[in-house]
């Protein structure tokens, strides 16, 4: 019987070397998620009083970008959409981008935001040269489905991106030259010259 006593208190003490660090883990990771979502919370009250003042556009943003990502607050795509506009209209790029990406893609704006409210943003961020907005230009000019299908135009706004080393502008780019040229090739096959 003491073997066995023996047996299960070894087993026991071998079980709580591997149970106790899972254990304790999980109350870490709880106590890091709280005092994240505390963290955020507060970040987001003092970000928002900073940018109420109207002075502080990396605030704005940055307000902005937490209704986005429901971080310190609950998501809310037209409360992003404001103070994104507030930003971008002070010339903060990575704002107009974001402001240009809501109006195309976004879900939950206001009745009559229509995707062409977002191109003059977008062009804008594009123009400072912000290679996601250039990529995200270039998608538009080369889909034609917000404004006429421009393939130069394609080529040159993600030829920008990614000379700044925007990892999907390469990959499209790459496959918009590489379509284009099978596109030349089979016409010249068909008999028909280039000029």
């Amino acid at each position: 019987m003491d073997k066995m006593h023996k047996a299960c208190g070894l087993i026991m003490r071998v079980s709580l070397l591997f149970v106790l660090p899972l254990v304790l883990s999980l109350n870490v990771q709880q106590a890091i998620a709280f005092e994240g979502d505390y963290v955020w919370e507060a970040r987001f009250k003092a970000g928002l009083a900073k940018a109420r003042s109207g002075h502080q556009v990396k605030d704005q943003y940055a307000v902005g970008d937490m209704y986005l990502l429901g971080r310190g607050t609950a998501k809310h795509t037209a409360k992003a959409l404001y103070w994104f506009l507030l930003a971008a209209k002070q010339g903060h790029h990575k704002a107009a981008y974001k402001v240009g990406y809501l109006y195309l893609y976004g879900e939950g704006l206001p009745p009559g935001a229509f995707p062409e409210q977002g191109l003059p943003w977008m062009r804008k961020a594009a123009l400072a040269g912000y290679a996601p907005a250039q990529y995200e230009l270039g998608r538009l000019f080369f889909s034609g489905k917000v404004i006429a299908r421009n393939e130069s135009q394609a080529l040159k706004w993600l030829g920008l991106a990614k000379v700044a080393n925007y990892a999907p502008a390469r990959e499209a780019f790459d496959q918009m030259v590489k379509r284009l040229v099978n596109t030349q090739t089979a016409f010249v096959d068909q008999g028909h010259t280039v000029k």
